[in-house]
């Protein structure tokens, strides 16, 4: 089983700085019009709340910022100048020339291919950029793409990749915490829906209650 716990103690991991991707609010978003499941205020009570109450540093680059859906952007306001940071470039891109390496590393990757301006990829770019430059040595993303190149560039080496399986976990343990069962099944059901991918090339438990039980040292 492949997870960042083994590295750091999920414990440990929600006192430090994390950046977060605009994929990781908007899970199940392309099904919220036929499935009352993906409604956005199902996933907000199912992980976006614990995820929210339970990070202590939460940054989110204003290009991310600007790809949230509005009720995304709406549950973030909520929690800026508290534990979410809204940060940007700075006009470092061309200036400096080691943060201008590094975007141009992740844009010019054979998975991204990105060109500034563009839209698509723009917060994962920006993001990680912005990561490795500031040393921030966590980011949260569903994205596949984030996950494979950070394991291909140097510049990257750093930064652990939060796949959507841990925001799971760390939801089932918010609630588990308190305890309260009523979002048990609910959190099952995205483990098993929206965590596929990352379950097949982690080689993680297919059930989420496997997975707590395989990640209770790392908790």
């Amino acid at each position: 089983m492949i997870s960042p716990l083994k590295k750091i103690s999920l414990k440990i991991l929600i006192q430090q700085p994390v950046l977060f991707d605009a994929n990781i609010f908007m899970v199940g978003i392309e099904d919220r019009g036929s499935d009352p499941n993906c409604s956005f205020e199902n996933m907000k009570q199912l992980y976006l709340l614990p995820m929210l109450e339970s990070f202590e540093q939460i940054m989110i680059h204003e290009m991310v910022y600007c790809e949230l859906d509005e009720a995304s952007r709406a549950l973030v306001d909520e929690y800026k100048g508290k534990n979410v940071t809204i940060v940007s470039e700075n006009d470092l891109y061309g200036k400096d020339p080691i943060y201008t390496t590094i975007f141009n590393s992740i844009a010019r990757h054979d998975r991204v291919s990105y060109s500034r301006g563009s839209t698509k990829d723009r917060g994962e770019v920006y993001s990680l950029a912005y990561g490795a430059f500031h040393k921030i040595n966590y980011f949260s993303s569903k994205e596949i793409m984030v996950d494979q190149i950070a394991k291909d560039l140097d510049e990257l080496k750093q930064i652990e990749i939060i796949t959507f399986d841990v925001i799971v976990l760390l939801a089932y343990i918010y609630y588990m915490s308190k305890g309260d069962g009523r979002h048990n099944k609910g959190l099952k059901s995205v483990y098993k829906r929206y965590c596929e991918d990352v379950i097949k090339r982690h080689k993680l438990p297919s059930t989420l209650k496997e997975y707590f039980l395989a990640s209770v040292n790392y908790i």
